[in-house]
C-alpha cells in the first residue's frame, strides 16, 4: 500500500468532495485524514489517501478527471513516516482588533521559540465594537517535552498583552 497526499483547490460546489471520494474508491483508496475548507467561495483541502500499489497510476490518472470540473488536485507520495518526538499539544484562541500583521507577529513569535504550528483558522469579518472588526486565530502548537511550556506560554501571553488581544490556552495533550 501506498500513502499519497492529495491537494484540491478549485471553485466551490455541490459535490466537490463526493467526486474526489468516488475516484478514491473507484481505486479501492482508503481516505485516512484530511482537512477541507470552502473560504471565500474557494474549496480548499488536503487529504492523505492510501491505495494500492497496483493502483496508484490509474487513480493519479482518473484524479485529472477533476480538472474538468473545475478542479485542480496534485499528489505527493507520503515519504516514510518519522518517529515524532514526545509532545504537548497545545490550543490558542487569540481574538481582538483586527489589523495587518497579526498573523505574522503570532507565527513570528511561536517559531522564535521553536514551536511548530500544527494547525491554524482564522477569521476576520466579527464586528466587534465601536464599527472595528475582530478577528479570532485557533492555533493548535505542537510544543516539544522538552521544553518548558509555562515559558512558551507565559511568553505568547506576552505578546498577546503587548497587542492588546485576548489569549486563551487549551491544553489538549490529555484529549
Amino acid at each position: 500500500m501506498i500513502e499519497l497526499v492529495l491537494t484540491i483547490i478549485g471553485r466551490d460546489r455541490a459535490g466537490v468532495v463526493a467526486s474526489l471520494a468516488d475516484v478514491v474508491r473507484f481505486h479501492d483508496g482508503n481516505w485516512k485524514r484530511s482537512e477541507l475548507a470552502e473560504i471565500a467561495g474557494t474549496f480548499a483541502g488536503v487529504v492523505v489517501v492510501e491505495v494500492g500499489d497496483d493502483r496508484v497510476d490509474e487513480l493519479l490518472t482518473n484524479l485529472l478527471v477533476l480538472r474538468e470540473q473545475g478542479l485542480h488536485v496534485t499528489a505527493q507520495q507520503v515519504e516514510e513516516p518519522t518517529t515524532a518526538p514526545d509532545a504537548y499539544a497545545v490550543r490558542l484562541r487569540l481574538t481582538g482588533d483586527d489589523r495587518p500583521g497579526v498573523v505574522h507577529e503570532i507565527s513570528s513569535a511561536v517559531s522564535e521559540l521553536g514551536i511548530s504550528i500544527s494547525r491554524l483558522g482564522t477569521v476576520t469579518d466579527m464586528p466587534g465594537t465601536n464599527g472595528v472588526m475582530q478577528f479570532e486565530i485557533t492555533a493548535q502548537l505542537t510544543v516539544p517535552v522538552g521544553a518548558d511550556l509555562d515559558v512558551v506560554i507565559d511568553s505568547i501571553g506576552q505578546l498577546a498583552t503587548r497587542l492588546n488581544i485576548t489569549l486563551q490556552v487549551d491544553d489538549l495533550t490529555g484529549e
